[in-house]
């Protein structure tokens, strides 16, 4: 069975040599590798983690929006955790990416990193990303960049339908930051993937991917569990879902330095499905978005 890691940000924790080894130790064939989009942060606790995810799939889902939307916006340009404060990236660095990827060919799947937001070279990045770097796919942040995607990603949203390339995107927690359905309904033909299971839209994007064929959700990061992620497959099935971490937050351990596969390989290897449908979630989704 092949295992691609469809959600990896490159990041002095976790080098190309140092994702190779766990890559090698978890079974894992290839990764799909962007730009860091913040200085490394911290664990953030599993109790907060927990509450976050269970509350947002509850009544009281306002209460986790406000405290998702407080740590991009109590201090903008910057992502608080634990009460600390961290530096994001206006313009994610693609290069690294680009040497990682000469470095390891057959191993890591390059996509390009942009934020359009007060950047007119952003479709010159655009280009340089597919052109000169060989990247097969968009990473876009609206959360922690603040900006519209439905007023700001028309041009990059058009340039890739023309390449076919899909567009890997973290919503926002305020309506205009989460404003896709513009993008969607003006490019029914580009693929569209909605990071760690759509948060913190969980009842919109399930939908969303359930009932249009270009709307693809991965299961990538510490803030999701084994169990909300069952409830996904279940929700959405195993057509839409692309196996990802978020490395390195979703690849560490309780020892420091560590990086391992163990667990959210397990939230895969768990479901009550044939070994068909798990390999479409583990590598055969992401392949069909990549290759079409």
């Amino acid at each position: 069975m092949m295992i691609i890691d469809s959600h990896c940000h490159l990041d002095h924790e976790n080098s190309p040599d140092k994702m190779i080894q766990a890559m090698d130790a978890g079974g894992v064939d290839q990764i799909v590798l962007f730009a860091a989009a913040c200085e490394n942060l911290p664990s953030v606790p599993k109790s907060l983690l927990w509450f976050g995810r269970t509350v947002l799939r509850s009544p009281f889902r306002n209460i986790a929006v406000s405290i998702y939307e407080d740590a991009v916006m109590s201090r903008p340009g910057k992502i608080k955790v634990s009460g600390q404060f961290h530096q994001i990236h206006a313009r994610p660095d693609n290069k690294p990416v680009s040497e990682a990827m000469k470095q390891y060919p057959d191993r890591f799947i390059g996509f390009v990193f942009l934020n359009p937001k007060d950047n007119p070279d952003v479709m010159a990045q655009l280009e340089q990303g597919v052109r000169e770097y060989n990247m097969r796919g968009v990473k876009v942040h609206p959360w922690f960049h603040n900006y519209d995607p439905g007023a700001l990603l028309q041009d990059v949203a058009a340039r890739c339908r023309e390449l076919k390339l899909p567009i890997l995107m973290h919503l926002g927690s305020r309506p205009e930051t989460s404003n896709i359905q513009n993008l969607v309904t003006r490019f029914p033909k580009l693929n569209f993937i909605l990071a760690h299971l759509g948060i913190p839209w969980f009842q919109k994007t399930w939908a969303m991917a359930r009932d249009l064929p270009n709307i693809y959700l991965d299961i990538s990061g510490p803030y999701l569990s084994k169990n909300i992620v069952a409830k996904a497959v279940k929700e959405i099935g195993p057509d839409k879902l692309l196996y990802g971490t978020d490395a390195p937050y979703g690849l560490r351990t309780t020892r420091p330095g560590e990086l391992s596969y163990a667990d959210s390989r397990s939230w895969v290897d768990s479901l009550p499905l044939s070994e068909e449908k798990k390999e479409k979630i583990f590598s055969g989704n992401i392949l069909s978005l990549i290759r079409s």
